[in-house]
């Protein structure tokens, strides 16, 4: 597809070229990120992650241009990407893809093409192909990576795909002037670059389908999205699935004051034989469903923008029923600072240790990599009261109140299996319920403009995390109240 992609765009280019259009787009983004943690009791032993601080970088170079008035193109390089300095994390790094065991931040070899497309409109129909971003809704299952605007918590690489897609306006030439004209209905197809369920350059071949219709125009969107996947994994493993995505959103226009309402529910069902258990050798059933409803109002003062957010990933109540009814969000969906991407994230990565360890368990079963969340939303149920606000034209100030819940009864997988499958925390307790906790996030962002289009971009995030009854330990008491700081800064241009 990339192949297919230079070859469509070298025509083009050499068009653009002889009609001396002045028409195209330049951007480099240089972000480094720095993360400040304290440490969190994993077991029963009080063992830690060691991850105390990290500073990670990310240098992106890319392009747009448009060629003619029905053809645009555009692509992105990734220079660098990976830490730069800081603590290595080595829990259950065998079985996790976010394990920091290098300094693979000046590393070239990692250097990658992330984007390569060509966009043709038409008054029928529009096509776009290549490699690009995968995003829907509010990114609940597919992100691209971009960062949300007044929202805590920083996103990452983000989905990647290699397809086509082609959207047209099936009722325009009847409806020209009213809403049904503007209903547009796409469909495509490719396989997976890279995304949390599979990776091309690993040697994971994931080849999909989608369609979606949806109706937008300003502050409304309203859409359904149909994925399916059929995914061959290196390890010789499948994963089949279909998705079922609903996503609407109400909003103010831009500096107006008016009622916000959005969200997203999605479906995940299928097959897969990445995990085998005892009753069930051929694989398992998936059957999950998560969702996020946001509602708020938008004043014009200071574009302050208070949020109440209400999230809910299904867990899995019953491990041998030969059905997996477990939801993870997407990892770059993030809610809060300290929670999931610290805590939980370890916790979970110690349950896949622990339950690869040989003097515990012999040989691991299959599904033992699926353990570690690696930060994702899932299993939980969660409220989130959460604000931003530009009190001057530069600057941006967030605030967050997480309380979060675990869907299911609490409990780390190996901890489980060794107490005779009854719910059992990190630290060997059970009957604890689903009070994981509450969290307070705080954060700002400054931009500063430079020369034309130059900036620099910076903002400094903190958040304390209240351990809840769930993490209750042999003694009675909690782990102790959990901090982190992320620090950021980016050269854009």
């Amino acid at each position: 597809m990339i192949v297919l992609g230079m070859l469509f765009l070298m025509p083009t280019l050499q068009a653009a070229e002889k009609e001396k259009a002045d028409l195209g787009l330049f951007f480099m983004e240089w972000r480094w990120i720095g993360s400040q943690q304290e440490d969190f009791p994993l077991n029963a032993a009080g063992e830690t992650s060691g991850l105390n601080w990290y500073m990670d970088q990310r240098l992106d170079v890319g392009g747009e241009i448009q060629v003619n008035e029905s053809v645009r193109a555009g692509g992105e390089f990734e220079f660098f990407y990976g830490q730069v300095a800081g603590d290595a994390d080595h829990v259950g790094a065998d079985y996790r893809l976010d394990a920091r065991e290098t300094l693979r931040g000046w590393d070239l070899n990692n250097a990658e093409l992330r984007q390569l497309w060509i966009d043709w409109t038409t008054p029928w129909f529009k096509l776009k192909a290549g490699q690009m971003g995968s995003h829907w809704g509010l990114g609940l299952l597919a992100r691209d990576g971009r960062t949300e605007a007044g929202r805590i918590g920083l996103p990452d690489q983000g989905d990647l795909s290699d397809r086509v897609v082609i959207a047209t306006k099936p009722l325009k030439p009847w409806f020209e002037d009213s809403w049904p004209g503007r209903i547009v209905v796409a469909v495509g197809g490719g396989i997976v670059y890279r995304d949390e369920n599979c990776d091309l350059r690993s040697g994971d071949t994931g080849g999909e389908l989608l369609g979606s219709i949806f109706y937008k125009e300003s502050g409304s969107k309203l859409g359904m999205y149909v994925a399916g996947r059929i995914q061959d994994d290196d390890a010789g493993t499948e994963l089949n699935v279909v998705v079922l995505d609903l996503f609407g959103q109400i909003t103010p226009p831009e500096g107006q004051s008016g009622p916000v309402a959005e969200a997203e529910l999605a479906w995940i069902m299928g097959e897969t034989d990445r995990v085998i258990q005892a009753e069930q050798t051929e694989g398992l059933n998936l059957s999950a469903f998560g969702g996020v409803g946001r509602v708020g109002w938008q004043f014009s003062r200071w574009r302050f923008k208070p949020l109440l957010e209400m999230g809910y990933a299904s867990g899995d109540p019953d491990p041998h029923d030969g059905t997996i009814t477990s939801f993870s969000f997407d990892p770059d969906y993030k809610v809060g600072l300290v929670l999931f991407d610290v805590v939980l994230r370890g916790v979970t990565a110690m349950a896949a240790q622990e339950a690869a360890d040989p003097n515990r368990v012999g040989e691991p079963l299959p599904g033992v990599d699926l353990l570690a969340s690696r930060g994702r939303v899932s299993n939980t149920v969660y409220l989130y009261p959460h604000l931003s606000l530009n009190p001057v034209k530069r600057l941006t100030l967030m605030a967050g109140l997480l309380w979060a819940w675990s869907a299911t009864d609490f409990a780390q997988s190996y901890q489980t299996f060794a107490n005779g499958g009854v719910p059992t925390n990190p630290y060997g307790i059970t009957g604890l319920g689903r009070d994981l906790g509450v969290e307070v996030d705080l954060g700002l962002d400054w931009t500063q403009p430079l020369w034309r289009k130059m900036a620099l971009r910076f903002g400094v995030q903190v958040g304390w995390f209240f351990p809840g009854k769930a993490f209750e330990q042999t003694d009675g008491t909690r782990p102790a109240v959990t901090g982190r700081m992320l620090a950021w800064g980016a050269f854009v241009w």
